[in-house]
């Protein structure tokens, strides 16, 4: 079996969304930057990026986690409710009854 390394930089940008998730308020980029332990241009780099997308959002000099955020859940919640439909289905094909 093959063993893949781990992308730093994404790593890194898993962190910044995880402690903007954490944060009560929109922080500035160098609180995140300081919190974190890396370099402010870093951390800026990877803010305007999530950015772009709507996975972080700008407030002044501040950020936030984006609504870009909410489509992954979206998604996901689709797919899981399809996968019970699909479920539920299968069993009623062979003949066990479900709830609804």
């Amino acid at each position: 079996m093959t063993t893949y390394r781990r992308i730093a930089a994404v790593q890194t940008t898993i962190q910044i969304l995880r402690f903007l998730a954490d944060q009560k308020e929109p922080v500035p980029g160098a609180h995140v930057a300081r919190a974190l332990g890396i370099p402010n241009g870093t951390a800026m780099c990877h803010l305007v990026t999530l950015e772009d997308d709507r996975l972080v959002r700008r407030i002044g000099e501040h950020f936030e986690l984006g609504d870009g955020l909410a489509v992954f859940w979206a998604r996901r919640k689709a797919q899981l409710e399809s996968g019970i439909d699909r479920i539920k289905r299968n069993l009623n094909d062979i003949g066990v009854k479900t709830d609804g």
